[in-house]
């Protein structure tokens, strides 16, 4: 099972890079069409980002995630997540969000999870870390995890 971090999401929205939104695009349609979850924590870190850095219009943002909350399987951190978030933490390996997020996505049962911002090969438990883009396009290690 595959996921997202709150980078792809963005880079889907994101017109100034026109070779990463047709990427990212392409993984979240491969995701949809593969009924896969998304962490709570990316929508509303992607509404942060997308109305902030990038100043797209509130209402437009808020309906877009909105959506994607409504239609597609999610997942949160919760008690358990947060303290194996809270141990990577102290043992180096991730900030406190990445760690939250990873945690919260293996505890789903996700497999994958595509992030340019934690190490490629990063792996907590069963859940490994694939950066997702090769240049302007997609990664072999991204395009073969899609069947693309």
């Amino acid at each position: 099972m595959l996921t997202v971090d709150t980078n792809v999401l963005v880079y889907s929205f994101d017109d100034r890079e026109a070779g990463r939104q047709a990427a990212a695009r392409e993984i979240i349609r491969a995701l949809r069409d593969r009924n896969a979850p998304i962490g709570l924590q990316v929508i509303g870190e992607s509404y942060r980002v997308l109305t902030g850095k990038l100043r797209l219009p509130r209402p437009d943002v808020a309906a877009a995630l909105g959506g994607l909350a409504r239609t597609w399987p999610v997942f949160a951190s919760d008690v358990a997540t947060t303290c194996r978030a809270l141990a990577e933490v102290a043992a180096g390996h991730l900030s406190f969000w990445d760690a939250s997020l990873v945690a919260a996505a293996e505890a789903a049962g996700c497999t994958h999870i595509f992030s340019e911002d934690m190490g490629d090969g990063f792996r907590l438990g069963r859940l490994e870390v694939v950066h997702p883009f090769s240049g302007e396009g997609l990664s072999p290690r991204a395009r073969a995890l899609l069947d693309l």
